[in-house]
């Protein structure tokens, strides 16, 4: 009977341990034994009757050594010969004094031969009364006699001892139930195969005393043909047995298949060793970076050191996660063997201990079970970890693409995503729902006087502050750059939502000790509440940021959003619609602008340009329409559609022998994107383009807004081989250190510079330093908005690299612009390079 030492099934009521249950089913066993025992069992008063007590109760101990287990799952009913000098005893004595014989030597046979001791002694004991009543019960029922053994002692014998053996079975499945298994009682049929046995036992019982009426010699080959039975059905059982771990086997591994949660496949794992191994207790110590996890059958762990969790031979346990399978001789501790279990890159350790009585001793050859086990528990486990670790790395994806790399709060993208889904919730609460919007005044002098360190860790500290100041009561994130946003829950009205506002400016402006450095910083807050016609999440996001700006202008600190501070806003909504649809229909299109080498005029490459058509409006500057697709998040499907269009048709100019590279404009936002890097790298391997063949041209600004985000992102862009550009140079606040700092490959001066520089002396003096500094760290200087000959000639005189301009040419359409190339081609062919 299998021990353990705690309720597998235990529910939510409070269950009494297993071996009370046990304890109790044995304690109601005894009590109906005695109750019908009262008043029929007597001592032997004659020689005959003490001379068969004290045979059988010898012969009924002898038995118990002469045991086949027919095994149940984890379980085990005992088939024994007992049934022989049952019905003999039944046949020559009183039935009743049979019952105390059978007590009496079973009870020595289990104690001295088996071995038994507490709650299982007792039970088995119990049963042995039980299985003896009932037999001699129905014997005296059926009015047999013990003197004259004829056809109705015949039956009445085999009645006796099928119907006391069924009992047992029923007992011992009851017993496993309550203490092991629930589902045992499904397996009642399996069990009640050990019940024909008595059968042949009772036929051999009842010829043995026919025969030695005539003949006691014949008593020899009868107790031969049954040793021939006893073993022969021995080994049958044994035979069945091997089938069963086998068929239990392939059970094992069928078992496994399927299971993706790691918290389910250790208890199946764990409860399929005991089975297969015969083993009252399976654990596995699996290694941790903060110590060893041990699990049991429950599927549950605890951590810590290997002494720690396991006191029986933490020797062996080592060398099994050392990757050793040890078995140790049951004299230094009762059956317990480990094997090592590879999952992925860890050796965990497969302790199996408590072999079971039927089972004996652990062998050889049920080691060799265990690492066949071992293998195909280790190839489950590390699959199931596999795919934990691949939904850990979705997650933390997805994380990341939802949260602020910075200060681990939600960002735009996320913010959006909540604003909608509380506008969209059912009720009036979605006409209720209110946004902040956050912005520092004058961060970026706090960034310029301290350094991005510093402007890192306030913004760190701020974010801080917000998340516990409004946690429950809003959801805080980072917009970017200096900008916060606090979706609020719906507000009686917008009062709440300013009192709420000024409650942050509150948190946002307490003082920041760094170092010996106290900060004081300033904000700006607009506030937004959702109109019965809001339904967009940027919309009333957009509110906010103009209610935001708002405050900026006029230093209120906390401005409320009015229809007067956006008179536009109809005009702009619909144009952002119809921008939306462009984008959608990639309508927008995408024209190129030569750039040339001033001096030889060789063509070098082509700077991409996005122009839109409305259909209704005309041409629409890029200076309109390009911050609507930045506010709007229109910016990330344009930027690719810009991109993708200039790979594939620089691609075809190639095809036709005019390999020049192609310069793409990226929109700050297109920073932040931690996705733009992949999908530059498939684009560059769907077109065929070589990576130097690509220019990603940002602006000074850009790195003002989010400069750890967008370093991030340059220096993946660089590991491809994209080259870098800093275009509108001279307009910006960069300073000569954070351009060393950043991996750039060129320089454009902007064309405010450039357009005047013939005639204005103070230009030349800034862009020839310009062209000297950018040469000075190596990078190639490009100079745009060359609009006449004079211009383009002293470029070329002061050393600059590359020239773009309408002097050079407007931009073109894709196919315009190959025509044009062939043109250039044949018109410069034979000119003369200047010098410079």
């Amino acid at each position: 009977l299998p021990v353990d030492e705690a309720p597998r099934d235990a529910g939510p009521r409070r269950r009494l341990p297993p071996h009370y249950r046990v304890a109790l089913l044995a304690a109601t066993l005894g009590a109906l034994t005695l109750a019908v025992l009262i008043g029929r069992v007597h001592l032997p008063r004659t020689f005959h009757e003490v001379t068969w007590t004290a045979s059988l109760i010898g012969l009924f101990a002898a038995t118990e050594g002469f045991v086949i287990y027919l095994r149940v799952r984890r379980g085990a009913h005992a088939v024994s010969l007992a049934d022989v000098p049952m019905i003999l005893g039944l046949l020559a004595v009183n039935p009743f004094l049979v019952v105390g014989a059978r007590l009496v030597g079973s009870s020595a046979g289990l104690f001295l031969i088996r071995r038994q001791r507490g709650t299982k002694l007792a039970f088995n004991v119990a049963l042995v009364g039980v299985q003896a009543t009932v037999a001699a019960s129905v014997f005296d029922l059926i009015g047999a006699s013990p003197d004259v053994p004829g056809p109705r002692e015949w039956l009445a014998a085999y009645t006796a001892s099928l119907l006391a053996d069924v009992v047992a079975v029923v007992a011992v499945t009851a017993v496993i139930a309550l203490h092991d298994d629930p589902q045992e009682w499904r397996r009642l049929p399996e069990a009640m195969r050990s019940v024909p046995f008595a059968a042949v036992a009772t036929t051999v019982a009842l010829v043995s005393v026919l025969a030695a009426a005539g003949n006691p010699w014949v008593l020899v080959l009868l107790a031969m043909l049954l040793t021939a039975v006893y073993l022969a059905y021995r080994t049958f059982v044994q035979q069945r047995h091997a089938k069963n771990e086998v068929e239990q086997l392939y059970a094992f591994t069928r078992a496994l298949d399927g299971v993706a949660e790691m918290a389910e496949i250790l208890p199946v794992v764990l409860d399929q060793v005991c089975v297969q191994l015969r083993a009252g207790r399976a654990e596995l110590l699996v290694p941790e970076r903060a110590g060893v996890v041990r699990y049991h059958t429950a599927g549950s762990g605890e951590m810590g050191t290997i002494r720690e969790l396991y006191e029986d031979g933490p020797d062996v346990v080592a060398e099994a996660l050392g990757g050793r399978t040890v078995a140790l001789d049951p004299d230094d501790a009762p059956g317990l063997i480990t094997v090592p279990v590879a999952i992925g890159g860890t050796t965990a350790a497969l302790i199996v201990a408590e072999s079971l009585p039927d089972a004996g001793p652990f062998t050889d050859a049920r080691l060799h079970l265990l690492e066949a086990l071992a293998n195909h528990a280790g190839v489950a486990l590390t699959k199931v970890a596999l795919v934990e670790e691949l939904r850990r790395e979705a997650a933390e994806k997805e994380h990341l693409g939802l949260h602020d790399s910075l200060s681990g709060l939600p960002n735009r993208r996320y913010f959006h995503q909540l604003v909608g889904e509380a506008l969209a919730a059912p009720g009036a609460d979605a006409g209720r729902v209110a946004v902040l919007v956050a912005d520092l005044d004058r961060f970026a002098e706090t960034n310029d006087a301290l350094g991005y360190d510093t402007g890192d860790a306030l913004l760190v500290d701020i974010g801080t502050r917000l998340a516990e100041r409004f946690a429950g009561r809003g959801t805080v994130a980072r917009l970017g750059g200096d900008e916060f946003g606090v979706l609020l829950p719906p507000m009686t009205d917008v009062a709440e939502a300013v009192a709420f506002a000024e409650d942050m400016a509150a948190v946002i402006e307490r003082p920041m000790v760094r170092g010996p450095i106290t900060l004081h910083v300033r904000v700006s807050i607009g506030v937004a509440q959702a109109a019965s016609d809001t339904t967009e999440a940027l919309a009333l996001v957009r509110h906010a940021d103009v209610a935001m700006y708002a405050a900026k202008q006029s230093r209120s600190g906390v401005q409320v959003y009015d229809p007067a501070m956006d008179r536009n806003t109809p005009q702009r909504l619909a144009r952002i619609s119809a921008l939306r649809e462009a984008v959608d229909n990639r309508a927008l299109t995408v024209v190129f602008q030569p750039k040339v080498n001033p001096v030889t005029m060789a063509v070098v490459g082509a700077e991409a340009l996005v122009r839109w058509n409305h259909p209704m409006d005309g041409f629409i500057p890029p200076d309109e329409f390009i911050p609507l697709a930045e506010h709007s998040g229109l910016i990330r499907p344009l930027t690719l559609h810009v991109l993708e269009t200039s790979l594939r048709q620089r691609a075809r100019w190639a095809r036709n022998g005019h390999p020049a590279h192609v310069a793409v404009n990226l929109s700050p936002n297109s920073l932040t994107d931690d996705e733009l890097p992949g999908v530059v790298a498939r684009l560059l391997q769907q077109t065929g383009t070589a990576p130097s063949s690509l220019t990603l041209e940002i602006t000074e600004s850009t790195l003002m807004t989010d400069r750890a985000g967008a370093l991030a992102t340059l220096e993946k862009l660089h590991a491809l081989g994209v080259l870098l550009s800093i275009d509108d140079f001279g307009t910006g606040y960069s300073s000569l250190s954070r351009l060393r700092d950043m991996p750039i490959d060129e320089m454009k001066i902007d064309r405010s510079f450039v357009q005047s520089l013939s005639i204005d002396p103070r230009n030349q003096a800034l862009v020839r330093s310009a062209i000297q500094m950018g040469h000075a760290m190596d990078l190639s200087v490009v100079a745009e908005g060359i609009e006449d000959a004079e211009t383009l000639a002293y470029l070329a005189s002061i050393g600059c690299d590359i020239a773009q301009g309408y002097h050079i040419s407007r931009p073109l359409p894709g196919d315009q612009f190959a025509e044009w190339l062939d043109r250039h081609a044949i018109e410069h062919a034979n000119s003369p390079a200047r010098s410079r």
